[in-house]
């Protein structure tokens, strides 16, 4: 099959969607389908940074089988920052390069962003799968784009749509309408080679990691005033993974038992989970999944997240990990206080985490989205002349 998946976000400042994208581009190439990456390309020089606020982009290779579709520009959106193209020649190569392609399904993430996934709905004769991947409660925002702007029309181009949570799935019938099928972020488990992860040595300091930016809805503050309160109770350390010192300083006050490693790869972020005791999560609000939550579990470890939308469809309260009420210091303390003193609840917790994260494995994820594909690809046409012109508009919807 020949799949062309088109990311609205930049390649070279990535977030999870374009870790999704490159994950799952490689896993179908390896059961023998052909690939086309169609997504923004920002340049490591000067304007970039200007562009971006002074920050660079992250030196990354070029995918084979990769088209990119020029720069980019940081627009806050849903409490972060979105990289989205929105130029005219980000919007002639595409109709172009998925022209020459000839894909026998086009898959467009995040299909409700403007520009670059938008023309693809509209330009390409393809089959249309579209992923979203955001959850949002936000009407003024969502209703503008989806009503003022058009893009529930715009949707119903889609013949399959796949939401990678509940909470993703929510917001998508809600603001744009649609059938949709969750199918979740995928993740790479351990290698065999891998050392297993060895048990927590009695004594030895609780070692906490957290992973993501220093924005307010990630819910850093909320787990370093956590963490000021333990440390007063008993030997516990905390790494900071994502985060630059800079980032950081303006809210941490005292830096005993805290290490800050910034910006990571792949594999130093796997190595430093493994490493850690207990994940943390405390975000906010806006997630509609946390990749960082099934690769936590499936480095081994339990996590401790905020029991907020998107989060709550990932962790199994008990099982394998404890959700706590979002911006609660003094509750995320008691936890990790609690999975400290409690070893046999807290390795309990890590082998719920290890076998959850089988459900999210890659090879599972790539075959349920391939079987999106076809789906897609055998949908019929709609019988009658009017509502296969009422399709072709975006007047009603390709799903039914």
């Amino acid at each position: 099959m020949r799949v062309g998946l088109v990311s609205p976000y930049s390649w070279t400042y990535p977030g999870g969607v374009t870790r999704h994208v490159e994950a799952l581009a490689a896993q179908l190439r390896s059961a023998g389908h052909e690939v086309l990456v169609l997504a923004p390309f920002d340049p490591d020089d000067a304007l970039s940074a200007r562009l971006h606020r002074g920050a660079r982009p992250a030196p990354r290779e070029v995918p084979e089988g990769f088209v990119g579709l020029g720069r980019t520009v940081g627009i806050p959106a849903n409490g972060a920052v979105s990289n989205l193209a929105a130029t005219p020649h980000a919007v002639s190569t595409l109709r172009r390069e998925l022209a020459a392609f000839a894909a026998d399904v086009v898959h467009v993430q995040e299909p409700v962003v403007p520009a670059v996934a938008w023309d693809a709905l509209c330009s390409t004769r393809s089959p249309l799968v579209g992923t979203f991947h955001t959850h949002s409660t936000n009407r003024v925002a969502q209703g503008y784009v989806g009503t003022v702007l058009g893009g529930r029309r715009r949707m119903n181009h889609l013949r399959v749509r796949i939401a990678v949570s509940e909470a993703a799935a929510w917001t998508g019938r809600r603001f744009y309408g649609g059938r949709y099928r969750v199918i979740p972020n995928g993740v790479h488990l351990p290698a065999d080679g891998d050392p297993p992860r060895g048990p927590r040595v009695a004594g030895q300091p609780l070692h906490v990691a957290f992973v993501g930016q220093a924005v307010e809805r990630k819910g850093l503050p909320v787990l370093l005033r956590a963490f000021e309160a333990l440390r007063e109770q008993m030997p516990v350390r905390l790494t900071i993974i994502g985060a630059t010192d800079r980032e950081v300083a303006p809210v941490l006050h005292d830096v005993r038992g805290v290490t800050v490693l910034g910006g990571v790869d792949d594999t130093a972020k796997r190595a430093a989970l493994r490493g850690a005791d207990v994940l943390c999560a405390p975000s906010l609000g806006g997630e509609s999944f946390g990749m960082v939550l099934t690769e936590a579990f499936a480095a081994g470890a339990p996590v401790v997240a905020s029991a907020i939308a998107g989060y709550a469809d990932v962790v199994r309260n008990g099982v394998d990990g404890i959700l706590v009420p979002p911006g609660d210091a003094r509750a995320l303390a008691h936890a990790l206080r609690e999975l400290a003193l409690d070893e046999p609840r807290r390795a309990a917790l890590a082998r719920g985490a290890a076998g959850a994260a089988q459900r999210f494995a890659w090879p599972c994820v790539a075959e349920q989205v391939v079987q999106a594909y076809e789906d897609a690809a055998a949908m019929p046409a709609p019988a009658s002349a009017m509502r296969r012109a009422g399709v072709r508009m975006g007047a009603l919807p390709a799903d039914g």
